[in-house]
C-alpha cells in the first residue's frame, strides 16, 4: 500500500474509474480507479487506487479486498455499539438508484 496524494498510473497503463461518489450527506468525495483489463486478468502487481477527498491510497487487489473486509467489520462494530446509525447504512447502500 502506498499513500500518495498525487498518485499517477504507471506510464502506458490505461486506468478507469470503477466508481465515483460524492456523498450528499457529508460531501465526501470517493473514487476507485484501476487498470483497464480484460475480464479476470487483473494481477497481484496491478494497483487499485482509492481516493478519499484529497488523499489517494493504492493497493494490490488482495490488499483492496482485505481493506474492504476490515471496513465492513468496523461498520458492524459501530452498529453493534450505536444501532441508531443503521439508517445511514441503508441510505449508503441505496445510493445507486
Amino acid at each position: 500500500m502506498t499513500n500518495d496524494s498525487e498518485a499517477q498510473p504507471n506510464p502506458g497503463t490505461t486506468s478507469e474509474d470503477w466508481l465515483e461518489i460524492i456523498w450528499p450527506e457529508s460531501g465526501l468525495h470517493t473514487v476507485a480507479t484501476a487498470p483497464r483489463r480484460q475480464k479476470n486478468t487483473l494481477t497481484a502487481d496491478d494497483e487499485i487506487a482509492l481516493s478519499i477527498d484529497f488523499v489517494t491510497l493504492t493497493f494490490s487487489p488482495l490488499e483492496f479486498i482485505q481493506l474492504a473486509s476490515f471496513l465492513r467489520m468496523c461498520v458492524d462494530g459501530l452498529l453493534d455499539r450505536h444501532p441508531s446509525y443503521q439508517k445511514a447504512v441503508v441510505n449508503a447502500f441505496d445510493v445507486r438508484d
